[in-house]
């Protein structure tokens, strides 16, 4: 059932009651944590937090905690499976379920006590619920007062219903099939816990730039379209005027102790102000890919771009806060002016810009890096639970040396995926399969680990899409979707499996759940779902060609 008003219907109700808090493995999901978290502590409600990367830890955790309270708040996780069924709870206990993934489970939608769904409802069109749901009278209650001269009379009567109800069902499953075929996002999660908070009147700046980083971790993660963005964003400007505007006395006393955050153009370089120019624009798909730097042309195209910019390559060499401060202060401005010569019209889009004091500027996409980066680290030491609070943990300016191990490992990380996007492409190894294009991470490679996290071999699939579209000569080539499969180091016989929409769909929705849910029940394949986004599976070594196969008569 969707509320309508989550400050008395939500909010209110937890006041003075104890709280299970499950938590999704996502940026966005940690960002609308940390808001609910200082809510509930102004408060002094009593929470008991939990990550939860997919079912089995979802499964697990309440088990452990669920016979502790009575309200479970979910954040993006759990939307789309029925929770009821999945957990079998009590029936005193009830689930409040703000979730970005679509499309939300109909037994949650229609579930009148149980489940609270936080989220509006979106785009999709929901089910009614005549369509999905009947209560048929029993054939036995027809033939209880059954006699002699009635008997042909309610044979026909239970005929019809038998038809009726096969009628029903056959409708009813081609409803469903339309419903669940695509699998998507809705609003930032983080964005609905600030609305809560600003509702409260405890929004802060703090707060606010957490739903920002949640609103990005959508756009740079290809969750949503750039038009959903640029309104949301809109949006939010208001909010920053608001928390940002001060007179220059105010701004002189508090310039030390005090979060700025500024809207401002940006450039769609990866962690620029953190690295060197010219081992960003390497290591950014976009220019990546328009340059072709995989390429010697493409890399002399690069240099012959920073010539022109009047950039010297030692220059570029160097961390980019070590530049001469001319350079560093003009360079947007030049890359904005020589963009359309070099086909570079994207490289500058609207994003949020916050600084604390006299520290380093942080823009947006670079907390969304390095959070994503510390939640998939590799690390043997340390558990996912471990990996879950270091991100949390990032997320506060009280912590910003975690900030920074972020963004060191995001580097590795990016570095890591470009030169097996290269590997790729040098060995012509993105093979076309009919319906898809498909290639496969080789065992024994030398950043395997990197992708065994679905979030990183997602960041793996979509550059290579990109690189193999820039690089074809088949016009065919955007129009193809990819599926990439990786060995998973911690389950030697299995592998990981992702797939992503074509270059041309202008729209995320992507149709590979459904696909990969259908291909394993025709060859009997088990399929494991195991994390929220169900164009991410694992399966088992052995079955990938069967299975594949399976996929490509499926989608021919």
């Amino acid at each position: 059932m969707f509320l309508n008003d989550l400050k008395r219907e939500f909010y209110d109700v937890l006041l003075n009651n104890r709280v299970l808090l499950l938590v999704g493995f996502d940026v966005d999901a940690l960002c609308a944590c940390k808001i609910l978290q200082c809510l509930l502590q102004c408060d002094n409600v009593l929470y008991t937090l939990v990550p939860v990367a997919g079912k089995s830890d979802l499964e697990e955790a309440f088990r452990e905690h669920g016979d502790q309270v009575k309200y479970v708040v979910m954040l993006n996780c759990g939307a789309t499976i029925d929770v009821v069924e999945f957990l079998q709870p009590t029936e005193e206990t009830v689930f409040f379920i703000a979730d970005s993934h679509r499309p939300i489970d109909v037994y949650n939608i229609y579930s009148e006590e149980q489940v609270k769904l936080l989220m509006k409802p979106g785009d999709e069109e929901i089910p009614a619920f005549e369509d999905i749901f009947r209560d048929d009278d029993s054939e036995d209650e027809l033939l209880e007062d059954e006699t002699g001269e009635n008997r042909s009379r309610i044979t026909e009567q239970i005929l019809e219903k038998r038809r009726e109800r096969r009628l029903w069902e056959e409708k009813r499953y081609k409803i469903m099939f339309d419903y669940t075929q695509f699998s998507f996002f809705g609003q930032a999660t983080a964005l609905l816990m600030y609305e809560l908070a600003w509702k409260l009147s405890r929004d802060t700046n703090e707060l606010l730039w957490w739903g920002i980083v949640g609103l990005t971790d959508q756009l740079q993660n290809n969750k949503i379209e750039q038009n959903k963005y640029v309104f949301e964003a809109g949006s939010l400007q208001g909010h920053v005027s608001r928390h940002n505007h001060s007179n220059e006395t105010e701004e002189t006393i508090g310039s030390v102790n005090c979060m700025k955050i500024t809207f401002d153009k940006e450039l769609q370089l990866a962690l620029y102000r953190h690295w060197s120019l010219i081992e960003s624009l390497r290591n950014t798909a976009y220019t990546a890919c328009r340059f072709k730097l995989w390429t010697l042309r493409g890399q002399k195209k690069l240099h012959e771009f920073l010539a022109e910019l009047g950039l010297p390559i030692v220059q570029c060499k160097q961390k980019f806060s070590a530049m001469d401060m001319h350079l560093r202060t003009n360079v947007k401005t030049w890359i904005e002016d020589m963009s359309e010569k070099y086909g570079l019209e994207k490289i500058v889009y609207g994003s949020f810009i916050s600084h604390y004091g006299f520290q380093h500027k942080y823009c947006a996409t670079d907390v969304v890096f390095a959070v994503g980066a510390l939640l998939q680290a590799i690390d043997n030491e340390k558990t996912p639970a471990d990996k879950f609070l270091d991100a949390l943990n990032a997320l506060s300016w009280s912590n910003i040396n975690m900030l920074q191990k972020g963004i060191e490992k995001v580097k590795s990380l990016l570095v890591a995926i470009f030169t097996q996007v290269q590997s790729f492409l040098h060995m012509n190894h993105v093979i076309s399969a009919g319906p898809f294009l498909y290639a496969v991470v080789q065992e024994g490679t030398v950043d395997i680990r990197h992708f065994s996290y679905p979030a990183n071999l997602l960041m793996l699939a979509h550059f290579l899409l990109s690189a193999h579209v820039a690089s074809s000569k088949s016009r065919r080539a955007r129009n193809l979707p990819l599926v990439l499969t990786s060995p998973l180091v911690e389950k030697p016989s299995y592998c990981l499996v992702v797939g992503i929409p074509p270059i041309s769909e202008e729209s995320p929705k992507n149709f590979f759940g459904k696909a990969f849910e259908q291909a394993g029940e025709k060859t009997n394949t088990f399929i494991s779902q195991h994390v929220w986004d169900p164009a991410v599976i694992e399966i088992k070594s052995d079955d990938r060609t069967k299975f594949f196969d399976s996929l490509i008569s499926l989608l021919s």
